[in-house]
């Protein structure tokens, strides 16, 4: 799975993580998709009321031991929140009526929380609070929160992150607070075309250039052409796999470009080049000098 995501350092206030939400929910929603996604946000504490907590989890689950399923048996001492994101339907069942985190939280967590839930209103940003979103690593702290949504299938949390103030310490460092965010490009994908998003068509190359030899100072004047032109706004493609000329223009009508050039020794001593319109409207000899520019007039 691919994903990108947004890491914020420095910060641990409750603005800060609303800002970190808000560059997710502000993606979603330029998207069109801010009615299809549904915010999760919980407080899973600090390492103080985490500690209390833990012993009330723990005491609860030794009761339904037997009816666990293996895994949660397994890590029951070590890791006893990760019961809330079993899969088993009878570990759910018995996470239903656990105790929640977020009725165990210490002063300065619950505060915070507090904080986070009146920034988001004031955002405008709708939320809904599940006790039940952990997290299986002990560097999380506080904050955690997934976008989710019922549109591509049982995998719908497309968003996920959190508070991770622990990290930095725990890799050798002095502490520091730190919040971000994934999110998975494919599961976005999936929730774009569910929500029959249309995506705009790929813009045509403008111009493709070619190489008319294999002689290295056309290679780097190309590389250089090629850039100046990016750098002008100019959308192009050039050879790079060492092809015929013939074959560099039956690609260069693949692509659909509206001009091409074909760069050679002799188009380099002479200082000019032939720019074929590929949309059967002639073409126009251009100067290598300043070829960006001019090119960028007759658009």
């Amino acid at each position: 799975m691919h994903q990108f995501g947004v890491e914020q350092f420095g910060a641990g206030s409750a603005a800060a993580d609303a800002e970190i939400i808000m560059i997710g929910y502000e993606t979603f929603r330029r998207f069109g998709l801010a009615e299809t996604l549904t915010l999760r946000l919980n407080s899973i504490g600090c390492p103080d009321c985490r500690k209390i907590y833990r012993q009330k989890l723990v005491a609860y689950l030794e009761e339904h031991k037997s009816e666990l399923c293996p895994t949660c048996q397994e890590r029951m001492y070590r890791n006893p929140m990760r019961v809330f994101d079993c899969k088993s339907e009878i570990c759910q069942g018995i996470a239903k009526d656990a105790p929640y985190v977020t009725d165990n939280l210490c002063d300065d967590c619950a505060t915070h929380f507090a904080a986070l839930q009146e920034s988001l209103k004031v955002l405008g940003i709708p939320f809904v609070v599940d006790p039940t979103i952990v997290r299986g690593l002990d560097y999380y702290r506080g904050t955690v929160f997934e976008f989710v949504t019922s549109t591509i299938g049982a995998q719908g949390t497309v968003c996920g992150g959190g508070r991770y103030d622990g990290l930095i310490e725990e890799l050798g460092g002095d502490p520091l607070p730190g919040i971000g965010f994934g999110l998975g490009l494919e599961r976005l994908l999936l929730t774009l075309e569910a929500a029959g998003f249309k995506f705009p068509a790929p813009a045509p190359v403008t111009i493709y250039l070619g190489a008319a030899s294999d002689d290295p100072e056309v290679d780097v004047f190309l590389t250089k052409l090629a850039s100046e032109l990016r750098v002008a706004g100019i959308s192009v493609d050039r050879d790079l796999m060492g092809r015929s000329v013939k074959a560099q223009m039956k690609y260069a009508d693949k692509l659909g470009v509206r001009y091409a050039a074909i760069i050679g020794p002799d188009e380099l001593a002479k200082g000019t080049v032939q720019v074929r319109d590929m949309k059967g409207e002639g073409g126009m000899e251009l100067t290598l000098d300043n070829f960006a520019a001019k090119l960028k007039e007759c658009l």
